[in-house]
């Protein structure tokens, strides 16, 4: 008798592609690890959002102190929108916060003096405006800037938390690093000196940064993990704000 070989099926159905998931998508991965991060700077952020609320405050209560630099910081804004149509305010208006920001972050680098510089200077601001429009109107002119001011105004705090977080992360890590066992109020009292000392202190942190690679590395990383959240999360929240307040210019007026 001759064996029977077995005849083996033949598959005809196409392999199914696995569908692409979440954990394959690197922009999802890397959004997921900002929003991860924003917990590693809520100190900064918390520090930031209530100093920014004080002088909002005081600038709505005082709204004298450097008026005419003020005034011309309006009518420098008005001249440069006033013939712009809906599409191109919204440009305008991102694109300005977007730059703002960004200076925000990255100078924060030089001692965290130019967020703070930001931070003060946007509270007044905003607290001057809100008293004029209030003066011209009534608190109901308020409303005009919840809807965007909602997504700027964190975003903004974002950017110049970050900016403070790489400042102070860069003057602790090079104190502590050579100086061991030292208390907090005098690591104060050098952040202070550094800051009063700008340009001397900041050419020592950046000899002793170039000069060791574990301050180069902690550097490293706190800079990517500001530009991932900068990036994934300012970013898109400055555009959403823009688009509201150029659509509430350009359309309601």
């Amino acid at each position: 008798m001759k064996n029977k070989t077995p005849i083996k099926k033949i598959n005809t159905k196409t392999p199914t592609k696995k569908p692409l998931t979440n954990q394959h998508n690197i922009l999802y991965l890397q959004f997921q690890k900002a929003l991860t991060d924003l917990k590693k700077i809520k100190t900064y952020f918390w520090i930031s959002f209530f100093l920014f609320f004080i002088i909002t405050f005081i600038g709505f209560l005082f709204p004298f102190f450097f008026e005419e630099n003020i005034k011309e910081i309006i009518s420098s804004l008005i001249l440069k929108t006033q013939n712009l149509s809906t599409l191109q305010l919204i440009q305008f208006i991102t694109a300005n916060n977007i730059t703002s920001s960004f200076f925000a972050l990255t100078l924060g680098i030089l001692l965290a003096i130019f967020p703070i510089i930001v931070l003060i200077t946007n509270g007044y601001l905003l607290g001057y405006v809100i008293n004029k429009s209030v003066e011209v109107e009534s608190f109901l002119i308020l409303w005009r800037l919840l809807p965007h001011g909602i997504f700027e105004i964190p975003a903004i705090l974002i950017s110049i938390a970050l900016g403070i977080r790489i400042g102070f992360l860069l003057m602790y890590s090079c104190i502590t690093h050579y100086k061991k066992n030292i208390s907090n109020p005098t690591i104060f009292l050098l952040m202070l000196l550094s800051i009063i000392f700008l340009p001397i202190s900041m050419l020592i942190y950046l000899y002793l940064i170039l000069s060791n690679k574990k301050l180069r590395t902690k550097l490293y990383n706190s800079l990517i993990l500001s530009f991932r959240i900068f990036f994934l999360i300012v970013v898109p929240l400055l555009v959403i704000a823009g688009i509201i307040e150029g659509i509430l210019i350009g359309v309601v007026g």
